[in-house]
């Protein structure tokens, strides 16, 4: 009797335990690698979603340092301005600048329809030397280096052209005072209707060899515009420049 419910014990312990076995979860990494046998590989990734909402501005960084004082306006640095608008050129066409010592200059916006442009307009950087009207130079070769940036805005291609021009007047020019660069890029006889560019140049003097004269000190220049000249009515202009002059 003594031994029945021994075993009896015995058996009843046994079947808890298996139980408990039975019950217990099976550990992750089991469970994950099952999983991952059971799903198969992983897919592509998929496109990324659309961005979040921009963040809250943060405060303001503190101030940079200030530069050196640029020149006054004056003698040694010069500034042009056209700026007219809805076909109101008259008397704001054209702006005047000097380099000492070798010559004046004009910068000019004349739409081809006005008495005084012509068939193409005079959208331009134009220089006489200072010798005289309609006679060669008496001491310098002036010169004029211009690179031009941009141009007709229909031009698809406008934002990587770029010109490099020289101007020149010499000894042998005879009858010859003055040069022009234009800031157009058409054929001869057109026109761009709608431009936006710039010139980088300078204004400079070679003294001829029979000359012991001291030789004047050259002029840098920065020129940016845009014009519209697509509806007569609404044309427009607008140039701004620089011009300053090396101490000696």
């Amino acid at each position: 009797m003594i031994a029945a419910v021994a075993v009896a014990a015995v058996l009843a312990i046994a079947a808890v335990a298996q139980a408990r076995s039975d019950a217990e979860p099976v550990s992750k990494p089991v469970a994950a690698k099952a999983m991952q046998k059971a799903e198969g590989r992983r897919g592509p990734r998929g496109p990324a979603g659309p961005p979040g909402r921009p963040g809250p501005q943060g405060s303001r960084g503190p101030e940079g340092r200030r530069g050196p004082a640029g020149l006054d306006a004056g003698p040694a640095r010069q500034f042009i301005a056209i700026d007219w608008q809805n076909n109101r050129y008259t008397g704001r066409d054209v702006q005047q600048f000097d380099a000492p010592g070798i010559g004046t200059g004009e910068v000019q916006c004349i739409p081809p329809w006005a008495p005084d442009g012509g068939q193409e307009g005079k959208m331009r950087i134009q220089f006489w030397q200072s010798d005289g009207v309609r006679q060669r130079p008496e001491k310098w070769a002036t010169t004029m280096w211009v690179t031009r940036f941009g141009g007709n805005v229909d031009d698809l291609n406008r934002s990587r052209r770029m010109a490099v021009k020289t101007n020149r007047i010499r000894a042998i020019d005879d009858n010859r005072s003055s040069f022009h660069e234009d800031m157009d890029t058409a054929p001869i006889g057109q026109y761009d209707p709608e431009s936006m560019g710039s010139f980088t140049g300078l204004i400079t003097t070679e003294p001829f060899n029979d000359t012991t004269a001291e030789q004047p000190p050259p002029v840098s220049f920065r020129l940016s515009w845009y014009w519209n000249f697509r509806d007569q009515a609404g044309a427009r202009c607008y140039v701004a420049g620089s011009f300053v002059t090396r101490p000696q």
